[in-house]
Order: structure tokens, then C-alpha cells, then sequence
């Protein structure tokens, strides 16, 4: 009866299939960009165009992503045909336009070290960017044995938090809290189905549900399309 024991104890320590155990934020984030192929694969993308449709207490839109590296990008929501909103970032500086309440119709470029540390906040490889960016992440403490939890901090001390699997190594959730016109509100973003598109070996996670002012935002990506050089006309700021 021992034999057996002691066998069967061998196989569970080596079985490669259980969670690795890790100590630092940096082991996690890099068994993040392994697992998801970012690491070998985001290195030779020059630009990115993701096209998502999403549902919402007001109704269905399509939001559309392009982006240029080193890192600009352009961001535009359509509904029923009308643009709803849109945001650039030109690598320096940023703007804004909303169709809601008449807001940002007129609004004036903004630049500054917080300004570029919120536009990296958009891109989609971003964990390949806190060196450059002296984003600091930290691992911390947490009752939650299924997810690592790293808090990042950016250059301008603005601090969110995310969250690893500790079985697949993906990265499930991010909670921030963001400064809006009625107030400090958390905003929460989860990750889920995370899968190859056609055109690329990096697995992008499928769906988004953020929470918002506006309720809870799903967000389904469609398409990807890489390399299909995007005129940099797309990203001026005038």
C-alpha cells in the first residue's frame, strides 16, 4: 500500500497541469504574455484595427479600434449609422468628442504626463509597457485562491488593480476607480473567452463586461486585422 501512495504523491507534485506558484508581479504578468502568445507575437504588429459590437441599456453599437505603434490610436462608437463618440491619441497629446448632452463637441487637445499615461491605458499590449511607461506593479495579498491579484501604479501615482487566473495564466478582471462629473466611481471590467482571431496566433480575450454609469456594458470582438497600414492621417489631432 505505501508504494502506491508515494507513487501517486510523485505524479500530483510534477503533474504539469497544476498551478504554478509565484511569488512576484512580474512572474505573473509574464506567464500572462506567454499563455496568451503576446510575448512572441506583438513585437512584429505595426498596426491594429478591432472592431466590437456591444450591448447596452441603450441599445446595440459598434465601437471600433485602430492603432499604431510605438503607440497612437483612434477610437470611434457608432449606433444606427450616427457616430456617438470618439477619442484620439496622437502619441503626445489627446482628444475627445461625445455626442451626449452636447459634451465635447468643441473640446480642446489635452497633453501631459497624465494624459499619456491614460491613453496607455487603452492599449491592448499594455503589460509589455510598464518598463518603458515606470508603471510599477506589485503583487498583494488576497483571500481569492484563484486569481492573483497585482496593483499597478502609473507615473502619475493613478493606481487599478488586476487580476490573474492561477490556473490558465489569463488575466480575468481589472478594477479602477475613475474621477467623473457626479463623482469617484469604480469601474470593473472582466475578461473572458479568450481565443485566436484569423490573421494572428495572440489570444484576445473574446468578451468584455464592463460596469458604468451607463449599467453594464458586453462587449463582443469580432475582427481583428493586422498589419493593413493605417494611414497616420487616421490619428492628426489638428
Amino acid at each position: 500500500m505505501k508504494k502506491p501512495l508515494l507513487f501517486f504523491c510523485t505524479i500530483l507534485f510534477f503533474n504539469p497541469s497544476f498551478s504554478q506558484s509565484f511569488s512576484t508581479a512580474e512572474e505573473v504578468i509574464n506567464k500572462y504574455l506567454e499563455v496568451t502568445k503576446i510575448k512572441e507575437n506583438a513585437a512584429a504588429i505595426t498596426d491594429l484595427t478591432m472592431t466590437y459590437t456591444s450591448e447596452t441599456q441603450r441599445g446595440v453599437s459598434e465601437t471600433e479600434f485602430k492603432y499604431s505603434f510605438p503607440f497612437k490610436y483612434s477610437m470611434t462608437v457608432f449606433a444606427n449609422g450616427m457616430e456617438l463618440m470618439s477619442s484620439k491619441f496622437d502619441g503626445e497629446k489627446s482628444v475627445r468628442k461625445s455626442s451626449f448632452g452636447g459634451g465635447g463637441a468643441g473640446q480642446e487637445p489635452k497633453s501631459g504626463p497624465a494624459v499619456i499615461s491614460e491613453a496607455y491605458r487603452t492599449h491592448p499590449f499594455i503589460e509589455m509597457e510598464y518598463k518603458n511607461l515606470k508603471f510599477v506593479p506589485t503583487l498583494i495579498a488576497s483571500d481569492n485562491p484563484e486569481n492573483y491579484v497585482i496593483e499597478v501604479k502609473d507615473a502619475e501615482g493613478k493606481v487599478w488593480k488586476d487580476f490573474y487566473s492561477v490556473k490558465t495564466g489569463f488575466k480575468t478582471k481589472t478594477i479602477i476607480k475613475n474621477e467623473t462629473p457626479r463623482g469617484p466611481f469604480e469601474s470593473t471590467v472582466l475578461f473572458e473567452n479568450y481565443k485566436a482571431f484569423k490573421g494572428s496566433e495572440i489570444l484576445f480575450s473574446s468578451i468584455k463586461k464592463q460596469t458604468s454609469q451607463m449599467g453594464e456594458i458586453t462587449s463582443e470582438l469580432q475582427s481583428i486585422k493586422i498589419n493593413k497600414g493605417i494611414k497616420p492621417k487616421e490619428f492628426e489631432i489638428k
